[in-house]
């Protein structure tokens, strides 16, 4: 029998907590009060209405989980919280490619408004999941922990997160808590959950227990079992089927005191248009993708074993290349790693995990749950006699991909990003092309940050820059080897289609194969979960989307085909 939502205490408690309407006139109003109390003497600076109901809101809920669209000023809610919490002790947790536009931002503020003194300590969410950090909080003992783009923590088994968690439940009403972003969620009501059970404690709008949690995840999740829409658990209270319990969740969240999610674009009267663009033909790549599709490896037989091997050796291929263990494992290695992978796709393939209440979907779980088997135990056996990640070279078999993204390029007079899923592509195009390369840390060849970059053509790394910058003088950008992710997409197009951006913003998303096709359209559906569970419309479901489709013929069928 399906499991189902149970009518318990806490569901009661959530019913019953306070509710409130939020109008864009109330938030003008916060403006026109928190603003001359904020700005210094003789600044003309004005707070946007947004920020003004984000700060009013944090200082009367003694903490909030806040939740604006990409671009709607999050950097100077951040500054002034503490000044309108009489926080004595603040940190604020960023990403660590954050830290220097954190710091010019700080500078071009003062003067202009009132900020905190000391100002909030800065603490990087790579810093705080350091071991040698476990106790950093304990040392700092802030009262009041911000967080910004708060959906890097989605994961409350990481490091970070759990350190977060131990102090808060350590401290109970000695330290507030204001979590914000701009995506707060892919397919999962649990990347919040914990979130705003910080934020908020015994006024959540959400359960208490995680147990209790996560079956209103079955219920009302994007990816349950069988890919159906809201898993296989039975609302309940929640309502008669999924479409009723995902409005009565998004109503009771949005409506909680200390919960703000504002559905307002950032740039509502800039066009925005998503473009649909094929990558240039190329019989070489072709005969790969036949590999790939048929055998599950790519060139040098390295396996597929879960959909995010699967999504990396799809968009290396696409992209022209393929990674070369060198020197090559020995055939002992490679056969037990081929037999592992053969392995891992069975279970995670198979319909009984389809049907599961709780699937497995990476390599990790299936060797914890099925440890004793043969096959995992020979691959456990020998799997460090060889270490392929300090063992292989890029081979580069196509530079079709390439040319595409050069004519791309040389299309218009204006400006435009390359933003890039492969760190090979990247620094070959920034080669070819002599541009420069935002990578890893958010800085190029020369140190210099992407916050300070030359407006003109540049090669970007979308794993790492996709969040903070305002990057609006690119309104053209290219994207190569796209996430799988409307949560991403939506950071990656906020960096230019924001407030204060005057012209029309034009996203190319570059399509190598049929995987990179299907990534799109993963992440148009992610969109609608969004929309229906927190009630934020992002950016993907808001442009004009101009498709485009591959001609097909018996030569590139497996580039096109899908799994």
């Amino acid at each position: 029998m399906p499991a189902t939502v149970r009518h318990t205490v806490d569901f009661d408690r959530i019913k019953a907590l306070p509710r409130r309407s939020i109008s864009r006139s109330d938030a003008e109003v916060w403006a026109e009060v928190l603003t001359p109390e904020l700005r210094c003497k003789g600044s003309t600076a004005e707070l946007r209405p947004w920020q003004a109901y984000a700060l009013a809101e944090a200082a009367e809920n003694n903490g909030a989980w806040i939740a604006l669209t990409v671009g709607q000023g999050k950097t100077l809610i951040a500054e002034l919280l503490p000044v309108v919490m009489k926080s004595k002790r603040s940190i604020l947790i960023i990403p660590a490619v954050a830290r220097d536009k954190t710091y010019a931002d700080r500078r071009e503020f003062r003067g202009v408004w009132r900020l905190a003194n000391p100002p909030p300590r800065l603490v990087s969410r790579e810093e705080l999941a350091l071991e040698s950090n476990a106790y950093l909080l304990d040392q700092l003992k802030p009262d009041l922990i911000i967080i910004d783009e708060s959906d890097d923590l989605s994961n409350r088994a990481s490091g970070a997160a759990r350190r977060i968690d131990r102090y808060v439940l350590a401290q109970e009403d000695a330290v507030s808590v204001v979590a914000m972003t701009g995506t707060p969620s892919r397919n999962s009501i649990m990347g919040y959950w914990h979130l705003i059970c910080w934020a908020l404690r015994e006024r959540a709008p959400m359960p208490m227990r995680e147990g209790e949690a996560l079956l209103w995840a079955g219920a009302l999740d994007n990816k349950g079992p069988r890919g159906e829409r809201g898993g296989r658990v039975r609302p309940g209270p929640l309502g008669a089927n999924v479409k009723e319990a995902r409005a009565w969740f998004a109503q009771r969240l949005t409506q909680t005191p200390g919960v703000l999610v504002v559905d307002e674009d950032s740039a509502p009267d800039v066009p925005l248009t998503v473009r649909i663009r094929l990558a240039n033909e190329c019989p070489i790549l072709d005969q790969h993708f036949n590999r790939f599709l048929v055998d599950q490896e790519n060139p040098d037989g390295q396996p597929v074993s879960d959909p995010l091997s699967r999504w990396l050796i799809d968009g290396q291929l696409g992209c022209g290349h393929y990674t070369r263990w060198d020197p090559p494992p020995p055939d002992d290695w490679a056969s037990a790693r081929r037999n592992v992978a053969r392995l891992v796709r069975s279970y995670i393939d198979s319909p009984a995990n389809k049907r599961s209440a709780r699937p497995i979907d990476t390599e990790a779980q299936v060797l914890r749950r099925h440890e004793d088997h043969e096959v995992v135990a020979t691959w456990r056996a020998i799997k460090d006699t060889y270490i392929p990640k300090d063992n292989s070279e890029t081979v580069w078999v196509s530079d079709a991909t390439l040319e595409t993204a050069i004519e791309w390029l040389n299309e218009s007079d204006d400006p435009g990003i390359v933003w890039c899923g492969s760190v090979a592509f990247a620094k070959a195009l920034s080669d070819r092309g002599k541009l420069p390369y935002y990578g890893p840390k958010g800085k190029d060849q020369r140190g210099r940050g992407l916050h300070n970059a030359t407006v003109e053509n540049i090669v970007a790394s979308w794993k790492a820059n996709k969040k903070i910058f305002n990057l609006q003088p690119w309104a053209r950008q290219l994207i190569v080897m796209p996430p799988q992710s409307a949560k991403w997409l939506e950071q990656i197009f906020g960096r230019c289609h924001r407030s204060g951006q005057k012209n029309p913003v034009v996203i190319d998303f570059l399509v190598t194969s049929g995987g990179t096709l299907d990534s799109f359209e993963i992440a148009v559906s992610e969109a609608s979960f969004s929309r229906e569970t927190i009630t934020l419309t992002q950016k993907i479901t808001r442009a004009t989307i101009e498709r485009a489709t591959p001609t097909i013929t018996p030569a590139n069928k497996f580039r096109w085909a899908t799994r």
